[in-house]
C-alpha cells in the first residue's frame, strides 16, 4: 500500500510537471518560469519520500518533456538546471557562504552558457550581439538569485501542505 501511494504521488508530480511544461510552451510565456514553476512540484515529492524519489521523478518529467514539450530550450534549462537543483540545494546550504556562493554562481553560469550557446549554435543560428548577451547572463544571474530565494519559502509551505496529506 506505501509503495502504491509513493507511485501514484510521484506519478501525479511528474504529470504536473509536464503539463506545466507544456503549457509553458504553447502560451510561450514560460521558457523561463515553466521549468522553476516544475521544479517547485518537485518539492514536496523529496520532502515526504526523499531524494532518491524526487530525482526519480524529475528524471520521469525531463524524459517526458523531451518528447512532448516542443520548446528545446525551455526542456533543457528544465533538465539540466532547474530540475534537479531543488533536491541538490541541501548540498550546497552544507557550504560556507561565500564559497556556496561562488560554486552556485559558477555552476549556474556554466549550465546557462552552455544551454545558450547549444540553442543559438545549433536550434536558431540568429546570433545576439554581445551587449545583449552580457545583459542576458546578469538578468539569469538574479532571476537564479532569486529562485534561490525562493526555494525555502516552498519548502516551508510543502511541509505545511504534506500535514494535510
Amino acid at each position: 500500500m506505501i509503495r502504491t501511494k509513493r507511485l501514484a504521488a510521484c506519478s501525479l508530480t511528474v504529470a504536473l510537471c509536464t503539463v506545466c511544461m507544456l503549457l509553458g510552451a504553447l502560451l510561450e510565456l514560460g521558457i523561463y518560469a515553466a521549468p522553476m514553476l516544475s521544479s517547485i512540484a518537485l518539492i514536496p515529492i523529496g520532502l515526504k519520500y526523499g531524494k532518491k524519489y524526487q530525482l526519480t521523478a524529475w528524471i520521469a518529467a525531463s524524459l517526458l518533456c523531451m518528447i512532448l514539450v516542443p520548446n528545446a530550450e525551455q526542456n533543457l534549462l528544465f533538465f539540466g538546471l532547474f530540475g534537479w537543483y531543488p533536491a541538490a540545494r541541501t548540498a550546497f546550504q552544507k557550504l560556507k557562504k561565500p564559497l556556496r556562493i561562488l560554486v552556485k554562481l559558477l555552476l549556474f553560469n556554466v549550465i546557462i552558457i552552455a544551454v545558450e550557446a547549444l540553442v543559438m549554435l545549433v536550434l536558431v543560428p540568429e546570433a545576439m550581439g554581445i551587449g545583449l548577451l552580457a545583459a542576458f547572463l546578469l538578468l539569469m544571474n538574479i532571476l537564479m538569485f532569486c529562485f534561490d530565494r525562493l526555494l525555502p519559502l516552498m519548502e516551508l509551505l510543502a511541509m505545511r501542505l504534506i500535514k494535510y496529506l
